[in-house]
């Protein structure tokens, strides 16, 4: 089980690729119909494409498969003139984590990085927690909102018991002041209001978002008041697992990365930026050996926040 480098060079999956974007394909599965897939040429031995496995215009035998272009405007570099492949040849894209996504992503990020490699050495591999997509986890992000998560997951459980549970519905009929009166600020009693306005009548749709792609995800996110950068980041690193969103706003990423890398002071957000650009397109897995890091350096470990791993 491995994932493996690729970086798109023609246009052939516009809109999907652009030429130069980067992803990673893995071993570990089958590719599905609808996956992108990278494949080698069945006519040149050096050569990858990057396709889409679909379904072919004629049942095929299981072990075969049909593979087509997105651009449907370039020429048939793809089963219209090759014909089927074999399904085995196929290795489909990978865009969310999983425990075994995470795992390979770790090896590879430690295959090519001698600074993550020595985390990895050190610390070990940490767990790949994650947090419920939802209201709920978007309640607790902006509580979490510069402060400690031990203090924002202290918060979380007093306005839980407070409203009787994290939903729309509930802190709504709690109010803006019933809010406040389990510990929230008033700034932050704004936007749980208005975020929960928002979700109740259908105009933030959670369920929908997790469909979209990571830049609309996040496009959607910081159109909601209240919710910055930082929150839009890890509610997609960690409640919708995309594979390579990095938070260069969250200090401990920044102090962490300085760390790690041996810098005289932690990065600037633009500098974290720059700085992470190697470990694309699994800068999330990065972000996570970082924390790790940064946590086990002070006799910390990832906390166990108020929704559960």
């Amino acid at each position: 089980m491995t994932l493996i480098r690729f970086r798109v060079a023609e246009d052939s999956m516009l809109p999907s690729l652009r030429p130069g974007d980067e992803f990673v394909a893995t071993s570990s599965r089958p590719a599905r119909i609808g996956d992108i897939v990278a494949l080698p040429h069945p006519n040149r031995s050096d050569f990858w494409l990057v396709k889409r496995r679909v379904t072919p215009p004629q049942p095929l035998p299981d072990d075969l498969a049909w593979v087509a272009s997105d651009n449907t405007g370039v020429a048939a570099v793809d089963s219209r003139a090759f014909g089927p492949v074999p399904a085995s040849s196929l290795l489909p894209r990978v865009e969310r984590l999983d425990p075994v996504v995470f795992a390979e992503a770790v090896e590879l990020l430690a295959s090519e990085d001698e600074s993550l490699q020595a985390v990895v050495e050190e610390h070990g591999v940490p767990e790949l927690w994650t947090r419920p997509p939802g209201f709920a986890t978007l309640a607790l992000l902006v509580l979490e909102q510069q402060v400690s998560l031990e203090s924002g997951a202290a918060v979380f459980r007093r306005l839980s018991a407070a409203a009787g549970g994290i939903t729309p519905e509930k802190l709504l009929a709690l109010g803006e002041e019933g809010i406040r009166s389990a510990g929230v600020t008033r700034q932050k009693a704004g936007y749980l209001v208005e975020l929960a306005e928002r979700v109740a009548t259908g105009d933030l749709d959670l369920e929908a978002l997790e469909r979209e792609p990571e830049d609309r995800a996040r496009e959607i996110l910081l159109s909601c008041r209240g919710i910055g950068p930082w929150t839009a980041d890890v509610y997609l690193l960690s409640a919708l697992r995309h594979l390579d969103v990095f938070p260069v706003g969250d200090r401990a990423l920044q102090v962490g990365t300085g760390e790690v890398l041996g810098l005289a002071e932690p990065p600037s957000p633009d500098d974290l930026e720059f700085l992470s650009q190697p470990w694309r397109p699994v800068r999330a897995v990065a972000a996570r050996l970082i924390w790790h890091a940064y946590l086990a350096r002070r006799g910390r470990s990832e906390p166990e926040h108020a929704l559960g791993r």
